[in-house]
């Protein structure tokens, strides 16, 4: 009987072994994920999103229209998360995760919204068009920001995201695909949670 149980606990030992070994592989897709993450200051800001690719197309203008709302990605939302509370522009926003849409123009500012629910522009149409209102009260943050382009013959392939530390207080927020670069500064308020922080330990 003590064989029998040795034997059955050595066969187990071995299928565990065996089972950490085996190879996973992910389902191939046309817009694979992606995710980049960043500490700055007290806070950490991460980003999931799926990474689309040009493919021989014309991106802005074409397979994203230009004056309509963007995902900003493909797939599912693209949602970027702070851990603590940040500042972009004048507007405070809560530690969460947050909705990236964008609508690109031709010749003018393109402008980036975070949605506080998280949900992306095709969540709030409604017969056809988009429901302004529903859309606007889950809107957290709007802003304009300046395109910038480069000429030469150089284009990035698959959509991409970048978060710069820069001075540890201040983070850059880059969205970079074809030869279109965007980007936005959050605010980590590290002076402000530094405060906050040494208040709990008096």
């Amino acid at each position: 009987m003590k064989n029998v149980i040795l034997i059955t606990l050595m066969f187990f030992v071995s299928f565990l072994s065996f089972s950490q070994n085996v190879t996973q592989y992910l389902n191939p897709v046309s817009s694979p994920q992606a995710s980049v993450s960043q500490n700055v200051g007290m806070t950490n800001i991460s980003i999931d999103y799926s990474s689309p690719g040009i493919k021989g197309r014309q991106v802005f203008g074409n397979l994203v229209p230009y004056d309509q709302l963007w995902r900003a990605g493909a797939n599912s939302p693209t949602l970027i998360k702070f851990s603590t509370n940040v500042t972009i522009g004048d507007k405070t926003l809560r530690a969460g995760d947050y909705a990236i849409a964008i609508t690109p123009r031709k010749d003018s500012k393109w402008t980036i919204d975070l949605n506080s629910a998280g949900k992306y522009p095709f969540a709030y149409m409604l017969g056809g068009k988009l429901d302004i209102e529903a859309y606007n009260k889950d809107l957290a943050v709007s802003f304009d920001v300046n395109p910038e382009y480069w000429d030469n013959d150089t284009s990035i392939e698959r959509l991409k995201y970048i978060i710069d530390a820069n001075d540890n207080k201040i983070a850059i927020v880059t969205l970079l695909w074809d030869n279109v670069l965007v980007r936005f500064k959050v605010d980590t308020m590290t002076e402000k949670h530094l405060e906050n922080f040494s208040n709990t330990l008096k």
